[in-house]
């Protein structure tokens, strides 16, 4: 009987967020990616300008308007681990990858032209920087230390890659939070997507502190 009241009660994240919620959220992010943007900064010695466009209410919408562009990308995928658990993601498509490897590399304004070695640590580096970022300003907000693994760095279809994480458990795509932000350095523009799949758990001390 307890266990049917717990399942019966259980709260969707994305169907509870009000417009105060998303620009709390927004705040949180705007601060992660600025800080992303001077550990970029440091790395490729120039000024590196972040921007968080769009927070997704919605993200099954997302997930299934990639599927229908069939873009192929670099996702950045690592795990929470130690208690909170859960899943978080950089996404870019694979043009971005290959102008923000570019600069990285010392290219100036040419893109690179495979994904080598060099390019993929180039990427790996600078998606634990973003991640680690954006995970220890939701940490810090809510009090709660998010502990993450070493980002892995995968070359896939992006809508195909996300719709299989979320076959894992209907409690995903109710409780995803994505952002999708802009990185500028020596005025060459990328856009990339910050996701988090939180385990239950997370998600209720969010729910704790957000509503």
């Amino acid at each position: 009987m307890e266990n049917k009241q717990k399942e019966e009660t259980k709260v969707k994240l994305t169907e509870k967020l009000t417009e105060d919620n998303l620009a709390l959220l927004r705040e949180i992010l705007e601060t992660a990616a600025r800080k992303s943007g001077e550990s970029i900064s440091k790395m490729l010695g120039t000024t590196v300008e972040t921007e968080i466009l769009n927070i997704y209410k919605n993200p099954i919408d997302l997930v299934e308007k990639e599927i229908e562009k069939e873009n192929l990308g670099i996702i950045l995928y690592s795990e929470l681990k130690e208690g909170e658990g859960g899943i978080t993601l950089f996404v870019m498509d694979e043009e971005s990858a290959m102008k923000l490897s570019g600069q990285l590399l010392g290219k100036g304004d040419e893109k690179s032209k495979e994904l080598g070695e060099a390019e993929r640590s180039a990427l790996r580096e600078v998606g634990n920087i973003l991640l680690g970022n954006f995970l220890a300003e939701i940490g810090d907000y809510f009090d709660i230390p998010i502990l993450h693994t070493p980002p892995e760095l995968k070359h896939d279809m992006i809508g195909v890659y996300l719709e299989s994480l979320l076959g894992y458990s209907d409690e995903l795509e109710n409780n995803a939070i994505i952002s999708e932000v802009k990185i500028v350095a020596k005025g060459v523009g990328v856009n990339g997507r910050y996701i988090l799949f939180p385990s239950d758990t997370l998600t209720e001390d969010f729910m704790d502190n957000l509503f």
